[in-house]
């Protein structure tokens, strides 16, 4: 249940947006999102013009073949690292709204608290982000397949540390106690992760993806919430009687 719940989660975040009156906070991200395309791409291109000017000169057709398939791929590899933290005030403030109008209140953290944590873990996410990159272009580059598999679930690992970072942030959330709970959900974590891998893989979603998934990671975190309250209310003494009884 923990594994559909989290793969569907991204879609339900998006039904959800379209659903509500909720589609302007999409406006400004999906700008954001399209001129950080093109400039991923540009930088991309630009860096590694440089990196194979001696294939392209030495044989144009595979050099600019090879520049072509470099770009696009350093480019999606740069878009994906950069859109969320892009993003993120975006995303946040959409979580936000959606959990005030669901539970009826938000969590907050004290403005100068949350932006000290924000930054610092953002700081250590992109240190997790780079070295993940290093590994699976590594692993990559010796095993082929399996490399290119691990790479991917890192890559899933890091959208899912994205969508939860916004319900568990404003509840006070250290660095660690947001892996934890990744930790305490597998099925969950391993299903978001698909889900916003394949929410990424469609065309066009891409520029809506981030806000959609931090929508779908909240909804499966007050969910979750909802379910231990449930789980945590004492069973009152005369119904516990007669299921004994019973």
């Amino acid at each position: 249940m923990g594994f559909f719940r989290g793969f569907f989660a991204p879609f339900r975040g998006g039904l959800y947006v379209l659903r509500h009156p909720l589609k302007r906070y999409l406006f400004i991200p999906i700008v954001l999102g399209m001129a950080l395309a093109i400039a991923t791409m540009i930088a991309a291109r630009n860096y590694w013009s440089q990196e194979l000017a001696s294939v392209t000169s030495g044989s144009p057709v595979l050099g600019n073949f090879f520049l072509g398939i470099m770009t696009i791929v350093g480019g999606v590899v740069l878009f994906l690292i950069a859109q969320p933290l892009l993003l993120a005030v975006f995303s946040d403030q959409l979580s936000e709204r959606v959990e005030r109008d669901i539970l009826g209140k938000a969590h907050t953290v004290p403005l100068l608290t949350s932006t000290g944590r924000a930054l610092l873990h953002g700081l250590m996410k992109l240190v997790l982000y780079g070295i993940a990159l290093v590994v699976g272009l590594g692993l990559t580059a010796v095993t082929g397949g399996l490399g290119s598999l691990i790479g991917i679930a890192l890559g899933g690992l890091s959208l899912a540390y994205d969508g939860f970072d916004y319900p568990l942030a404003r509840r006070g959330a250290s660095f660690g106690a947001k892996w934890a709970f990744l930790a305490r959900h597998p099925a969950l974590t391993l299903g978001y992760g698909i889900g916003a891998t394949v929410l990424y893989l469609i065309p066009l979603a891409v520029f809506v993806a981030s806000p959609f998934a931090a929508v779908g990671a909240t909804l499966a975190y007050i969910d979750i919430e909802k379910s231990a309250a449930k789980a945590a209310v004492p069973v009152p003494e005369k119904t516990a009687n007669v299921a004994a009884n019973s």
